[in-house]
């Protein structure tokens, strides 16, 4: 278990940041939340409980929360980033010069739309800080009911990945070490793509045949366009890859599944976006990846064609049978 000793500040007192939280104060760490919505902060802090995203779970009494970023940050030997992908620059250039000679982890999932960043890139640009990236199959709502749960944790500096390793893991929370950040992090995006689509499969009642054959295809999607920018192919086969597919395509609580299931009642997109009232990354990271599947000419037709549902208008109906009706061909990653 940890040390008393060691600081943690959570950037981000959503629902996974507020999980997260629990984990290293459970692993006896000095951990202190940050969120901007006084009431998230003040649950916290009174009731021991996020009463906005996590209603009903109690959690661990040493977590403090606060709404001043430099007082979460200053005297934090390590900073936990859980901000949706595209607030993290926003948020963080702002206090760059406090992060230098910090470990950040950051343990959220996306692509930066403006700039098809990667987050390792983004926090390379924003800050000189040493990073690691925790990712895999995990719902907020299951870690902190303290169920059994397998992520991964990548840096390039095996060290530091070794580290966090030990830092995060715990009896409930399983810690694998891996040094290929781009393949961690690119499977823990376009996931969330993927996932859309499988929830507009389940809403139209297609069949476990399809939602299967949706996932074995997204997967190859995500394998091309990695090898691409030098990920690891093995990456994909891992926690970080097809565990978190397969949890976020075919799990009751992935919000991106919802909006997919949404798209498939006929809603627009958004009004399905506010009544979800937490971010879907999928969304933004399906802009991203339909950019960088032509910056790198990839042929990626799944997701093309849930940019093309949630960008361009196209009826859910006509993409399908846009699929189903290509070309034929070898089966190939």
């Amino acid at each position: 278990m940890g040390d008393k000793r060691l600081k943690v500040a959570v950037i981000g007192a959503g629902s996974w940041g507020t999980a997260v939280a629990n984990i290293l104060a459970d692993n006896n760490y000095n951990v202190i939340i940050w969120g901007r919505d006084k009431n998230v902060i003040d649950s916290i802090n009174n009731l021991n409980e996020n009463s906005k995203y996590l209603k009903g779970f109690i959690l661990n009494n040493s977590i403090e929360a606060t709404t001043d970023i430099e007082k979460a940050i200053k005297n934090s030997e390590i900073i936990v980033n859980a901000i949706p992908t595209q607030s993290i620059r926003k948020v963080f250039v702002g206090i760059s010069d406090i992060l230098k000679d910090k470990l950040v982890v950051n343990v959220s999932k996306g692509i930066e739309k403006d700039t098809l960043m990667l987050i390792d890139d983004i926090f390379n640009d924003i800050t000189d800080c040493k990073t690691a990236f925790l990712s895999g199959p995990t719902f907020a709502a299951e870690v902190l009911k303290r169920l059994p749960t397998a992520t991964t944790i990548a840096s390039e500096d095996k060290n530091i990945a070794f580290k966090c390793q030990n830092i995060f893991n715990n009896h409930y929370f399983r810690v694998y070490a891996e040094t290929d950040v781009k393949g961690v992090l690119l499977g823990g995006a376009i996931k969330n793509v993927i996932a859309i689509g499988a929830g507009i499969i389940d809403s139209l009642n297609l069949g476990h045949n399809a939602r299967a054959s949706l996932i074995t295809r997204g997967l190859a999607e995500i394998i091309r366009l990695g090898v691409k920018i030098n990920a690891h192919p093995q990456t994909f086969s891992g926690l970080a890859g097809l565990g978190d597919l397969i949890l976020t395509c075919t799990g009751d609580l992935s919000r991106n599944r919802t909006v997919g299931m949404e798209l498939g009642k006929g809603n627009k997109l958004d009004n399905i976006l506010k009544d979800l009232g937490m971010a879907a990354e999928g969304v933004a990271t399906s802009y991203s990846v339909f950019k960088l599947s032509e910056k790198y000419n990839v042929d990626m037709p799944i997701s093309r064609e849930i940019y093309n549902i949630l960008y361009l208008g196209k009826s859910v109906p006509e993409a399908i049978k846009d699929l189903m009706s290509r070309k034929l061909k070898e089966e190939k990653c």
